[in-house]
């Protein structure tokens, strides 16, 4: 898995934001939080690509590898619902927040404000690990698919990205304040990664697709592949994960397919996943207006 988005060799100096997140203590009040939201552009050309899914399973097993880190529930076949439920629901706030109305917006600001969101009751190391896989699993295949981002864009998709994490209440004092700040966070954490706790997790989350939607299904033996093969190896091992030669080949292949192919779709194909999920999310709301 790639450790960061790539910089051009040389560093342009960034075009100053519409809004400074990092200077301004008072984005998180809803009014500014929500001129923010409205504001972001390069944040929704890469959350509007439904490949973006293929990355998944390697998040969910990345949120799940550091020991301690998860302390309920302890059947792994229960964990592994918890995690599919959980980063379904996470995905539909991030979709609401990113394309969703201002009404829609506003909606879910004040249901997240009320603590609506599975993670509120979790331990906030665990709240900051699962919204950092988010981000490097998206870029991570948003680049293997259309190429190298440039540093400006980099920089920019961070900044926007740390309005998502305001918006979902993760404390603001442990969200690495700027983008190399994080790739020496994640770095960190992944070298330090040995033996998983939930060992099994792999095996139960293939068992419990039934649980996604059917065009996720559709590429579940793909899918078991590329989660394999993109994680990183000692996150792999620890999960008694094996790779081969077998493997790897089919992993290039099917990577390969998708980097020439899927481009190719129309953007009403691309960008469904994040319309299912934000029409999804419409029921929790309440029916919010959409306008």
């Amino acid at each position: 898995m790639a450790s960061k988005m790539e910089e051009t060799t040389t560093k342009e100096k960034m075009e100053k934001p519409d809004v400074d997140i990092n200077s301004n203590p008072s984005v998180s009040s809803h009014s500014d939080l929500l001129e923010a939201l409205s504001k972001m552009k390069e944040l929704p050309d890469i959350l509007q690509e439904g490949i973006l899914f293929m990355g998944g399973g390697v998040a969910i097993l990345l949120q799940a590898a550091i020991p301690g880190v998860i302390k309920e529930p302890q059947a792994s076949e229960d964990l592994a619902v918890h995690l599919l439920e959980n980063i379904q629901t996470t995905t539909s706030y991030i979709f609401c927040l990113t394309f969703g109305s201002k009404a829609q917006r506003k909606s879910l600001l004040d249901m997240l404000n009320r603590g609506g969101h599975l993670l509120n009751g979790s331990d906030p190391i665990f709240r900051l690990w699962v919204t950092a896989t988010l981000y490097a699993t998206a870029t991570d295949i948003y680049q293997r698919i259309y190429g190298r981002v440039d540093y400006r864009t980099a920089e920019r998709v961070y900044e926007e990205y740390t309005l998502l994490v305001s918006a979902l209440n993760i404390p603001p004092e442990l969200w690495p304040k700027d983008r190399q700040k994080f790739w020496t966070y994640w770095d960190d954490t992944i070298v330090n990664i040995r033996d998983c706790p939930f060992r099994g997790l792999e095996k139960d989350l293939v068992l419990n697709f039934k649980r996604l939607p059917g065009w996720i299904r559709f590429m579940k033996p793909f899918l078991r592949v590329l989660t394999s093969e993109m994680l990183p190896p000692n996150v792999r091992k620890g999960y008694g994960l094996k790779s081969s030669k077998a493997r790897r080949a089919l992993y290039r292949v099917t990577l390969g397919f998708a980097v020439a192919v899927y481009p190719t779709f129309p953007k009403s194909i691309r960008s469904y996943p994040q319309r299912f999920y934000l029409k999804k999310l419409e029921i929790t709301l309440g029916g919010a207006a959409s306008a």
